[in-house]
């Protein structure tokens, strides 16, 4: 470890921690990269399901605040290490900044991705219900009526463009986004439900119309990169496993990693020195002080220029060395409110025919539209289990549920390596305006969800391919819940509810330069799209951040072998996120997926 000195140390290996790692150490610098858990992700980690049980019992006789209401079943199913359980669910949209980290990076080919096969919203008679998201979808559905089809493909056409300046906008882009699509396009309530909580993934409709019209441009552009669904889901649990790999590459390039150690002090030379509002210019000159950080149970001190962790990490004696960066979230409502969730294991899946899409597209189908879906023919194959999508619960549309907040669950399945074959992970979340009073659980809260999830489930049956000359059935277009068997139980349930993380209590001023980097906290409610990109975009601030810092305090990244044009050893300029893929590197990326 070089006498335990680096660049740069960062604590915790979250998500937006592990990219920041992995792209630091791609360019050059020496990063030491610490957790105090002996796993990868943080609050984004994949668990088998003897660790999320362990997990859930340390978070509940833990003081943080960050966890609360937690109740699990007593029993853990068999094959628990077979279970990739995720802390932070979420999907991966084609186009936006994880998907660009990704495949920049290289981290790709650490990973496995398969495609989300169904989005569908929950409507009050018991039946999950297909959301269309592409032409296909639309011009084949028998529900939507000519004229109502006609309204949808102009608002899907005028969602998918360069929409900031047109005049439909003008002036509304505030207003309710339920609001915006009846006032604007005069679209139904049935359709205008699917757009705002299904393709744009509102929790309520009082969202302001423009960051949902952002998410929607982003799934319309998205359809049709890797496949018909414009979503990702990652193998093996997801956003642990994307971390796991990021951290994976910050090693490669000679990043150091220590987990499973507690920082137990942090000191800095400034506070043996008393604060003044300027520096003076001996002052200036000299190198930037290092920190020396002391571990539980390991021999070495490490020393380091600077230090990346979330604010829960940042000694009270630092605080005037802290600088908490901090980004928009697009204008998310609900960055600052608690989120409820459930994670439940059940042995019977959820039967959903095929989108539209997923038949043969309409004739008049133009191949540059970006709502155009490869053609394929799955007539002769009968609907399965669903193995990777998500259902959307609207507001007021479960007995019991919330009357203002739409819940998620998000299904994965053995088709994303996070189960046994013949079991579902579901993830239930329903967003909360405030703290529940202590009386309500997140039991209380979720269990309306998971009944009637429950409700849906139907015994697997073996799969049966027609024979040639029998005619394929009309595709359905809606699950219907299954009353002729007992309803099951899960397998294992685990409840919780979620809060945001503090920010740190930086000062304003300080004669020190701010070389404590917290990074901005990831709302737990966000959408399920959300998250990926917000820890990549949180990442890359962390990363310019730290590069001013160290570039400002004279140090220079190195790399020990040169480049084409750069001599071994030379300082480098860095000038992008990413560096240039070497030749190779990139084996396994895009094109695989």
């Amino acid at each position: 470890m070089d006498d335990g000195k680096f660049d740069v140390t960062i604590i915790g290996t979250g998500l937006t921690e592990s990219i920041a790692a992995a792209a630091l150490a791609k360019a050059g610098f020496k990063v030491a990269h610490l957790d105090e858990n002996p796993y990868y992700g943080g609050a984004e980690a994949s668990l088998s399901l003897d660790e999320l049980a362990q997990w859930a019992d340390a978070q509940a006789s833990s003081s943080s605040p960050k966890y609360t209401s937690i109740s699990r079943s007593l029993e853990v199913p068999s094959q628990t290490r077979q279970y990739s359980v995720c802390l932070s669910p979420s999907v991966i949209p084609s186009i936006g900044p994880i998907i660009s980290s990704l495949v920049s990076s290289g981290v790709a080919k650490y990973g496995g991705f398969r495609l989300l096969e169904h989005v569908g919203v929950y409507h009050p008679s018991g039946v999950i219900k297909n959301v269309p998201g592409t032409k296909e979808d639309i011009f084949k559905s028998k529900e939507i009526a000519l004229i109502d089809k006609r309204r949808l493909m102009r608002f899907l056409m005028f969602a998918v463009g360069d929409f900031e300046d047109k005049n439909e906008l003008k002036g509304v882009d505030e207003i309710p986004f339920g609001d915006f699509l009846k006032d604007v396009f005069s679209l139904k309530d049935e359709l205008h439900t699917a757009l705002v909580f299904a393709l744009a993934f509102c929790f309520s409709t009082s969202e302001p119309t423009l960051p949902a019209l952002h998410r929607i441009r982003r799934y319309l552009r998205s359809v049709g990169r890797y496949g018909p669904s414009p979503f990702l889901v990652g193998h093996y649990g997801g956003s642990g496993e994307i971390a796991q790999g990021f951290c994976r590459a910050a090693a490669v390039s000679g990043g150091v990693y220590i987990l499973g150690r507690r920082v137990i002090s942090i000191a800095h030379s400034s506070t043996e020195l008393t604060e003044s509002s300027t520096p003076s210019e001996e002052e200036r000159s000299k190198p930037l002080p290092p920190y020396s950080i002391a571990l539980d149970d390991f021999p070495d001190t490490l020393t380091s220029h600077i230090i990346i962790s979330s604010a829960s990490h940042v000694p009270p004696h630092l605080t005037h060395l802290t600088k908490q960066l901090s980004l928009d979230h697009d204008h998310n409502p609900h960055a600052n409110s608690p989120i409820a969730r459930c994670i439940a294991v059940v042995d019977h899946g959820i039967t959903f025919p095929p989108p539209a899409s997923s038949v043969n597209p309409p004739a008049d189908t133009e191949e540059d539209s970006p709502l155009n879906t490869p053609e394929t023919d799955t007539r002769s194959k009968p609907p399965s289990p669903l193995d990777a999508g998500i259902f959307v619960f609207p507001p007021s549309s479960v007995a019991g549920g919330s009357k203002t907040a739409a819940a998620t669950v998000l299904i994965t399945g053995e088709g994303t390596m996070s189960t046994p074959k013949g079991k579902w992970i579901w993830y239930i979340a329903l967003p909360l305006s405030s703290p529940p009073a202590d009386s309500i659980s997140a039991e209380q809260l979720l269990q309306p969800y998971l009944d009637a999830m429950l409700s849906l489930t139907k015994p697997p049956t073996p799969s049966v391919r027609l024979p040639p000359s029998s005619s394929p059935p009309a595709p359905a277009v809606e699950a219907a819940p299954h009353s002729a068997h007992p309803r099951p139980k899960p397998l294992f349930t685990l409840f919780y509810i979620e809060h945001p993380d503090p920010s740190s209590p930086s000062a304003e001023t300080s004669r020190h330069t701010k070389s404590y980097v917290v990074p901005p906290p990831l709302p737990p409610a966000s959408p399920l799209p959300d998250v990926p990109d917000a820890a990549a975009t949180s990442a890359e601030a962390v990363f310019w951040e730290a590069v001013k810092v160290l570039r400002d305090a004279g140090v220079r990244p190195e790399r020990d072998q040169g480049l084409d044009d750069v001599d071994a050893g030379e300082a480098l300029d860095i000038q992008s996120f990413w560096p240039l893929l070497e030749t190779g590197e990139d084996s396994g990326g895009e094109e695989e997926w």
